[in-house]
């Protein structure tokens, strides 16, 4: 019997190599489109997360501004004697106030709470009252991580924008000794005290490799339960 070995040509090679590389590039291109969107999947749900948890905490403790247990407002020394102490459109200063479970039963005190954002990251001062004249500087904690923004609006009791006036101020951010002064225009004492609602926005932005960078907004209406 004859034996005969036929092998493949060099054309019959070129089409199977082009065909085998058209079908592995779009089977590259699919796994990679897909990486691509669970990737951005992934980071709109981290930023949509930073943003709620930053947010959340802060319209709790702003729509009870004003609350003051230990009755701090009229005998704080350092200007102004009112729930808003200091308001720019990226830092609030106000006087609230903080459970103490230490003690039995858990005892309310008057606080002197900050939000402002420094670089990328929101953070909350919360500031002791003395019991005489003053609150105490507290240490800023990080709120939330990547924000690209914070801003407040300010509101009368007739819904009417609170407009930062060009004022030349010294005023404090929170309003302690130590704090740094605020380059923001900030409220003045009389705007202070007319501010009933305070709107919030926070953005949150960031990006991975391969990823554009991302944003996400998020904002909230907070009308102050006690003044």
């Amino acid at each position: 019997m004859r034996r005969t070995g036929k092998g493949f040509t060099l054309l019959e090679v070129l089409i199977s190599t082009t065909l085998f590389s058209i079908v592995f590039a779009g089977v590259y291109l699919l796994y990679a489109t897909m990486q691509g969107m669970m990737s951005r999947g992934e980071l709109m749900s981290d930023l949509q997360q930073n943003a709620r948890v930053g947010l959340d905490k802060m319209v709790q403790e702003i729509r009870m501004a004003g609350y003051d247990p230990q009755g701090a407002i009229p005998l704080v020394a350092l200007a102004p004697n009112s729930a808003v102490r200091a308001a720019s459109s990226s830092c609030f200063s106000f006087v609230g106030y903080t459970l103490l479970h230490s003690t039995n039963p858990p005892t309310e005190k008057s606080k002197q709470i900050t939000y402002s954002v420094s670089g990328t990251t929101m953070y909350r001062e919360e500031d002791s009252w003395d019991g005489t004249s003053a609150f105490t500087a507290g240490t800023a904690q990080p709120q939330a991580m990547v924000v690209n923004s914070l801003t407040f609006l300010y509101y009368t009791a007739n819904n009417q924008i609170l407009v930062p006036y060009s004022w030349s101020s010294t005023q404090r951010c929170p309003p302690t000794a130590g704090a740094s002064v605020q380059s923001a225009v900030q409220l003045d004492f009389w705007q202070m005290r007319q501010v009933k609602r305070v709107m919030i926005q926070i953005q949150t932005r960031d990006s991975r490799p391969n990823v554009l960078s991302e944003f996400f907004t998020l904002s909230s209406d907070v009308f102050f339960r006690n003044l």
